[in-house]
């Protein structure tokens, strides 16, 4: 009775274990954003998943202009090349957490996973090959990666918090139930080698079934690489609890007596190879050897590679054992085993060398396919592993007064918001207004304006103001109109630029650039929530920051695979949203006026300005104020390397904080990339 309890208890035991583990495996990718997304980006990675969603954005596109179909093939070649890109990859991550969060934060009921952005890139990349159809592919596409059993799923994401209560009431269940085990068993190590065994029996089964569902569950080939996506890495932490099983079982029995593998290898091939007797096993027989048959009609490569991986853990085992014989055996070799050591201590230390080494390997396999990455972010790679803080941004100074821009009087940069991405500005300073659109310019909604004439005339100057006036004048605005958002220094009358388009652009450019970090910093007259509907419908919300504005930071490397790349900075009214962080509580900056080249080269030009010495970014501001029109001959000069170079590393030494914005005027003026570039390297 005493050995039965024991058994029992034993089986209880590994069941309860194989629970936790499933359930914590749950937790790690189903319950945990980051794992989710691991694991819907991994997804990708099937050449079937890729056919299927390629052939979706396709549909999708010629359901929106019936006419692409003359040209479906291009469409389709053009679609494929989007769903191998990184940018779609970062996408879906983001369509993978927006989901997850649904879930969680908004209790939804159902679950679709799209995204959002499908036919921006597919407009990119068949504009390439046919510029004049890539306009007629609506920018709001979009493309479902999950269609059925929303409910289900939505249903199973809703029990995280169950399932992670019973991840820790399994294990303290399985410790408790082994410990029962071990305590009414005639013998208690012979109660070990049970719980080891039954550990590996159980969980092996656990494996099994993880590794044949796809093929039992579905026969269509994409759905079958989802579930394989998200089933193998089980199926590893399965196998693996089965080895760490059988490797207590072993160490406990060489302990007992030695064990010899292939005796009992050969037994057991005896005892599957032999016809039983009794009808009940031989029916029991039967059915196995149709269920495997079955199998192997159904998914051969599968079974194939059960087959390969039972013949490693054979080998594994039989490997194991001999270990074990050789420290504790009768036949261990006396004279190379240190006296005064247990043979059971040596025994448990071997096996938990080799559990340690099966978890490492479990580790290292089970995740499954790693999202793809070039690794280099901001075009760096050193640059990944250190946090936001730590890192040099070259930034613009009203980033949309660019010469080439339609509309602008007093240009500051020299090329628009676009190119400047491109070329490898990483830090965008703009201004918000409310404007009207009208047909000889745009004319700044002056009752909204929060800053008075005087107040104005201070930061840009009496000139400035004078010639805004004299625009307004002339575009003779008498009220009325459609009341817009716009990006304008100041005055919208002396510049201005739509801010959804401009922002949507940045927006772009970060679903083709998928491993880029930003800082938006916006000097926002617009009220807060109108600047966050701005962001929201510009896309860019998909990238925003979300986590805290202080240190410790979180590393590039750690902003790019959550694909929370923008930091978004508001100088007066943050408002509500927790990613709208207030500009002079999260970044120290510098003097800003100075007239003159001299007057910036001054010793006191690194003085703390607006956010004190709090803040834990530093934003140094530099250019020549020569309102109304910057210079970029001035731009030139302090653009230079041994002028900007030398009071960056003075205002480093003064502040004790590295230069994390370096704001600048006409950026290609001087060298102020490869001045920054080397404030990133190691130092």
């Amino acid at each position: 009775m005493r050995r039965a309890a024991s058994w029992a208890l034993a089986v209880f035991a590994a069941v309860a274990l194989t629970v936790g583990v499933l359930a914590q495996f749950a937790n790690r990718t189903i319950f945990s954003a980051d794992g989710f997304a691991d694991r819907t980006e991994a997804t990708l990675q099937s050449p079937a998943v890729s056919a299927e969603l390629a052939r979706r954005m396709t549909d999708g596109a010629i359901r929106a202009e019936p006419d692409l179909i003359a040209v479906r093939p291009l469409v389709t070649g053009a679609a494929e090349g989007v769903v191998s890109s990184a940018a779609f990859r970062s996408v879906v991550r983001a369509a993978a957490r927006d989901v997850h969060r649904s879930v969680f934060d908004r209790d939804a009921t159902t679950v679709t996973l799209t995204v959002v952005d499908a036919g921006v890139l597919l407009s990119e990349a068949v504009n390439h090959l046919r510029p004049d159809l890539a306009k007629r592919i609506p920018p709001e596409l979009q493309v479902t990666l999950s269609g059925a059993a929303e409910r289900a799923t939505a249903h199973t994401l809703d029990a995280a918090e169950r399932v992670r209560l019973l991840a820790v009431i399994a294990l303290v269940a399985a410790l408790l139930l082994a410990a029962g085990a071990v305590l009414v068993a005639p013998a208690r190590r012979d109660a070990v080698v049970r719980v080891g065994f039954a550990v590996a029996v159980v969980a092996g089964l656990a494996g099994l079934t993880a590794t044949f569902a796809p093929p039992v569950l579905t026969e269509n080939a994409a759905a079958r690489a989802v579930l394989r996506a998200w089933l193998d890495p089980l199926a590893v932490w399965c196998w693996t609890l089965a080895g760490s099983g059988l490797v207590v079982g072993l160490a406990a029995a060489s302990v007992l007596r030695p064990v010899v593998i292939l005796p009992l290898l050969a037994r057991g091939r005896a005892a599957i190879l032999h016809t039983p007797d009794r009808p009940g096993p031989r029916a029991a027989r039967a059915v196995a050897a149709i269920a495997v048959g079955l199998l192997a009609i159904l998914d051969p490569l599968t079974v194939l590679e059960v087959l390969v991986a039972s013949a490693g853990l054979l080998l594994v085992v039989a490997g194991t054992s001999e270990l074990l014989r050789l420290v504790g055996g009768p036949d261990a070799p006396r004279a190379r085993v240190r006296r005064g050591v247990p043979r059971a201590v040596r025994i448990g230390a071997l096996a938990g060398a080799l559990i340690a080494a099966l978890a490492v390997t479990a580790f290292a396999v089970g995740g499954g396919p790693e999202p793809i990455r070039v690794g280099r972010c901001n075009g760096e790679a050193a640059l990944c592993d250190r946090p936001l803080n730590e890192v040099a941004f070259v930034g613009t100074h009203n980033s949309m007064a660019a010469d080439g821009e339609p509309g602008w009087l007093f240009a500051a940069q020299d090329a628009g918001m676009d190119a400047q991405l491109r070329e490898g500005v990483r830090a965008l300073l703009i201004d918000t207004h409310y404007g009207f659109a009208t047909p000889r310019g745009v004319a700044t909604d002056l009752s909204r304006d929060s800053k008075s004439r005087e107040k104005v005339t201070s930061e840009v100057g009496e000139r400035f103001v004078d010639t805004a006036e004299r625009l307004r004048e002339r575009i003779g605005y008498t009220g009325g109109g459609t009341r817009e958002v716009f990006l304008c220094h100041a005055f919208c009358e002396v510049g201005a630029t739509r801010a959804l388009p401009a922002l949507e652009g940045v927006h772009r450019f970060l679903l083709a650039h998928p491993e880029e970090v930003l800082i938006l910093s916006i000097e926002d007259d617009t009220d807060a929530a109108d600047t966050a509907k701005l962001i929201r419908d510009s896309g860019l919300i998909h990238e925003v920051y979300l986590g805290p504005a202080k240190p410790p930071w979180p590393t590039l490397r750690q902003m790019i695979d959550r694909d929370q790349r923008v930091l978004v900075l508001i100088e007066n009214e943050p408002g509500d949203e927790p990613w709208m962080h207030k500009q002079d509580e999260v970044a120290q900056e510098t003097p800003y006026r100075f007239n003159t080249a001299a007057e910036l080269a001054a010793p006191t030009t690194c003085a703390p300005n607006r956010g004190g010495t709090t803040g834990s970014l530093l934003l140094v501001n530099h250019w020549v104020d020569t309102s109304p029109a910057p210079r970029k001959s001035i731009a030139r000069e302090v653009n230079a390397p041994a002028f900007l170079g030398g009071r960056l590393k003075r205002c480093q030494a003064e502040r004790h904080l590295l230069p994390n914005i370096v704001a600048v005027d006409f950026y290609r003026q001087g060298n102020v990339f490869g001045t920054v570039a080397r404030l990133n390297q190691p130092q």
